[in-house]
Order: C-alpha cells, then sequence, then structure tokens
C-alpha cells in the first residue's frame, strides 16, 4: 500500500449547532451522509429523522429534520438514484423467522414520502454486524447497490477484526428484493480493522475506517467489479501529540474528485478517551492531499 498522506480539513462543525431542535437534543449519532442539491443529507442510526445541512455548514432557514413515519429506528446509509429520483436508506439489520438478521433498503421519493422497503439477498448472524453504508450504481440500464459489510469477511467477533478481509456485496434490484449478484474483496493489504462509510462517484470508491481513522480510495476497472489497483490510503488529522482525534468517523461522500464530506458518530465513553467528544456528532468537510 502506498505511503499515508493526510487529509487537509476544511471545516467542520457540531450537528446540534446546525439543526433546529426543540427541545434541544443532545444525541446526534451520525450514520452516513449524501450530496445533493447543495445541501448534506445525513441519517442517524438511533432516529428516522433525516437531516438537511447546508453545505456552507452555517445555520440556515433550509436546514432541519424530514420526520419519518416507518418502523425502523434508523439507518446506516443513504444513498440516490437519479433515474428514478429515489433515495436509498440502509437499515443494518432486521431480524427474520429464522433468527439470522438481513438487511433492509427504504425508498422515499423526493418529497420524503415513503414509497416501499425491499429486503437484501444476504444472511447475517447478528444485529449489529451488518452493513455499515450503501452505493446506488446503474449500468445498463439496471440498478445495482453496493453495500459495505463492517467487519472483515463480513464477520462479526475476533474474525471480523482481522484486516484483509474488506468486503463490498453487490446486489441487483428485483421486484421483491435485492438480490445478490457478487462479492467484491477490497485489497488485502487494506489494513482496516472496520469498515463504517462508503461513496461512489463515476467509479471512484472511497471507504473510511473508525478504528483506523483513515480513508482508502480505490477505483474500478471500466470493464466490471474489479479494482485499478491497490488505491490510496489517506489518515485524518492527528492531534499535535499524533493521537487519533477523529475515532468516530461514521459516513463519507464525495464533493469534487479532491473533496469529501464525513459525519461522525456519539464517542463510545467505556471505550474512547474523553478527547474523542471534541470530534464526534459533527460534519466534517476534508481536502485530499494531490
Amino acid at each position: 500500500m502506498p505511503t499515508v498522506s493526510t487529509l487537509k480539513l476544511v471545516c467542520e462543525s457540531k450537528l446540534c449547532d446546525l439543526l433546529p431542535c426543540d427541545p434541544p437534543a443532545k444525541r446526534w449519532e451520525a450514520s452516513g451522509v449524501l450530496v445533493k442539491d447543495r445541501h448534506y443529507f445525513v441519517v442517524f442510526d438511533d432516529r428516522t429523522e433525516i437531516a438537511r445541512v447546508s453545505d456552507d455548514l452555517q445555520p440556515h432557514s433550509t436546514n432541519g429534520l424530514f420526520g419519518m413515519a416507518h418502523e425502523v429506528c434508523g439507518y446506516e446509509g443513504i444513498t440516490y438514484n437519479t433515474a428514478k429520483r429515489r433515495y436509498y436508506l440502509l437499515v443494518e439489520a432486521h431480524r427474520q423467522e429464522s433468527g439470522h438478521y438481513r438487511a433492509l433498503i427504504v425508498e422515499y421519493d423526493d418529497a420524503f414520502q415513503f414509497l416501499k422497503d425491499r429486503p437484501v439477498d444476504f444472511i447475517f448472524k447478528s444485529s449489529n454486524k451488518g452493513f455499515e453504508a450503501v452505493a446506488h450504481v446503474r449500468r445498463d440500464n439496471i440498478d445495482y447497490i453496493l453495500a459495505l459489510c463492517e467487519g472483515n469477511e463480513c464477520q462479526g467477533g475476533d474474525k471480523g477484526r482481522k484486516p484483509g478481509g474488506g468486503r463490498v456485496q453487490l446486489f441487483e434490484k428485483r421486484k421483491q428484493q435485492w438480490s445478490h449478484s457478487r462479492t467484491i474483496a477490497l485489497p488485502d493489504t487494506l489494513p482496516f480493522v472496520d469498515y463504517s462509510g462508503m461513496s461512489i462517484n463515476d467509479g471512484c470508491v472511497a471507504i473510511v475506517s473508525q478504528v483506523n481513522s483513515m480513508l482508502w480510495v480505490g477505483r474500478f476497472n471500466e470493464a466490471g467489479w474489479t479494482w485499478h489497483d491497490e488505491g490510496q490510503l489517506y489518515a485524518f488529522p492527528k492531534s499535535d501529540d499524533g493521537d487519533i482525534q477523529y475515532g468516530n468517523i461514521e459516513g463519507v461522500a464525495w464533493i469534487t474528485p479532491t473533496r469529501i464530506v464525513t459525519v461522525s458518530d456519539r464517542r463510545k465513553k467505556k471505550q474512547q478517551p474523553k478527547a474523542h467528544s471534541d470530534k464526534d456528532q459533527s460534519i466534517h468537510i476534508f481536502d485530499i492531499p494531490q
């Protein structure tokens, strides 16, 4: 894997400072982000509302929350089908009668009116170690979603934390479900312990790791769902003492080919240092060094 460069922070803000909420909310467990119409659309794993934030990261009259009348409690990812003008929201894992879990894709129109949901044809054993991100791709008039597994080899436990087994699952849209098409292995040189966000733009793929506090950028070969090379790693900025600051990055989206937006989850109080609170529950914009 090539030498690791450091991302350059452009600007950032706490979500609570951007979103009007009465009464004020203390928890903003951001899990995914989408760039659209000069706004950032943010989903949360602990609430059904979707946030819309102006792309200048300033308080604005267009900032707000959209209520979702649906049975799920939150979402892990968000993507958009431009041709069909539909939002796809990812539910990490939905319990089946068998006791196993399957992800769910919930569809909304441009006005955020619920349309339908479809299960994803992939089984997990746990409710909290499923898919962490979703991205839509349309090829030859066929709609696909790519779903990023949180753990290596799509596993939980120690096996899921062993680097070298990053996986993206590809699904084709069918009438009743998203049918599994193939498994796309990430380069086995990728050192990520976990995978927490993904975005695709014109074949260029961005994937972030919460534990490693890093970004990986790769590119698909045009002929298929294979990688052009091992890609490039970038580190999120560290403190003056060399410690991780961005230890809760949960979502990423392309703004331009050299700029990304990310969102961060709430600090895990029993597992992470208090200093991580400075950057948690926030939205951040970074430039990728060239």
